[in-house]
């Protein structure tokens, strides 16, 4: 048996409430655009020398695993379309076969990103939910933990799942008890039986 012990943040320390603040950005799909639009305004701005399109891996991966697959697909293609109608009307670097085939090897390796990304988000989900699903029992005390918290079971069943609960007694344990009782009665019963005998004698 594996014994450990866990660190958890207080809810009102600065740190929770900064790493609330970033999840709550990084899973709304207009954070992922506005990234978008600034990487494309930096390569708009920076000429032909300075190229920021490897910089589209960041809101592709970003809104992969904390946001939804299909933003990420949509990001992935768009990205790049964007660049090409940006060398091809601004810039103007090369022939317009070679930003094409830029433009279709960008999308073809984001995609794959976003697939590969999504999929490990999904299986990371699955994979915390059934460790979530896991009641970690205290082997000596039968107390259950939860949130933190040692309680008893049926705390635990009532905060959990609410339900309430009610006592009773199995069968195995009945004639356990029960026939202990009848057992005592019956070796009471010769030593009562005698004490009568006795004291009709005398």
């Amino acid at each position: 048996m594996s014994h450990t012990m866990k660190y958890q943040t207080k809810p009102g320390s600065s740190s929770s409430k900064l790493q609330r603040v970033l999840i709550g950005a990084l899973s709304r799909p207009v954070t992922y655009v506005l990234i978008g639009v600034v990487i494309m305004l930096l390569d708009l701005l920076a000429g032909r020398y300075l190229l920021f399109p490897i910089l589209f891996v960041i809101p592709v991966v970003l809104s992969a695993w904390f946001c939804t697959d299909r933003l990420s697909y949509v990001l992935a293609v768009i990205l790049p379309l964007g660049r090409l109608f940006t060398a091809e009307f601004v810039h103007h670097p090369s022939p317009f076969v070679y930003i094409a085939g830029n433009c279709m090897i960008r999308i073809s390796v984001l995609c794959l990103l976003a697939f590969l990304v999504s999929r490990s988000s999904r299986q990371t989900k699955q994979l915390k939910e059934r460790v979530e699903s896991l009641v970690t029992v205290c082997a000596w005390s039968r107390t259950v933990e939860y949130r933190g918290e040692w309680i008893s079971f049926e705390q635990y069943l009532l905060r959990k799942f609410g339900i309430n609960t009610s006592h009773g007694i199995s069968p195995a344990e009945a004639e356990k008890m029960f026939g202990a009782v009848r057992k005592d009665r019956s070796d009471a019963k010769p030593a009562e039986e005698a004490v009568l005998l006795a004291t009709t004698h005398t």
